[in-house]
């Protein structure tokens, strides 16, 4: 019988990490703790989180919030939060954000703006981060300024960032996801140091 899903998922974050320290990318001290933190409503923030997770073995978080976000309604609601900029509260958390070393924070972009619930868990958590990575999704513009808004709800500038369209997003975000984890790592790893 095979190993689950998330077993499977840290031994091949051990790996990655180890061959990070064999090509001298970062130094051997100890493998940080992992944590990607993201909203979606569409999936698209969703696929790239788990594309995030996969590549670093980190745990998923996914936030959550009381009322639905389906269908017209909710596209409306999310459309008139981003625009205005309001926080929308989200369940209490699955994981505990003190445990992590590095926390990975996604967020879909609405009207060129933070998506309602990220803005209100960074708001809400921004002090119990100590080391983050941002990414953000978007159907054609607006990604660089949700990386913006959430960097400017942070006690301290982001380790690394990512903007991604939902085309990119879909055909697969290797190279980027590979790109954002070993720059928040390096940093994370400067940090350490």
């Amino acid at each position: 019988m095979g190993a689950s899903p998330a077993q499977d998922g840290r031994s091949n974050a051990h790996s990655r990490w180890s061959a990070l320290c064999t090509a001298g990318l970062v130094a051997p001290s100890r493998q940080p703790k992992l944590l990607v933190a993201f909203f979606s409503r569409t999936g698209t923030t969703r696929r790239l989180a788990e594309h995030i997770a996969r590549a670093t073995g980190a745990d998923l978080e996914e936030l959550r919030e009381a009322k639905s976000r389906r269908g017209i309604w909710g596209w409306l609601r999310s459309g008139y939060e981003g625009t205005y900029r309001r926080s929308a509260e989200v369940l209490p958390l699955g994981h505990n954000l003190r445990d992590y070393d590095l926390v990975f924070v996604g967020s879909p972009t609405w009207n060129r703006a933070l998506a309602s619930p990220v803005r209100g868990f960074l708001e809400q958590y921004a002090s119990e981060l100590s080391n983050v990575a941002l990414f953000a999704t978007c159907q054609g513009r607006g990604a660089s300024d949700v990386l913006e808004q959430m960097s400017e709800l942070l006690k301290k500038p982001p380790l690394a960032t990512l903007a991604m369209i939902e085309m990119d997003v879909k055909h697969g975000p290797a190279v980027q996801v590979g790109e954002l984890s070993e720059a928040a790592l390096r940093a994370w790893e400067k940090s350490e140091g």
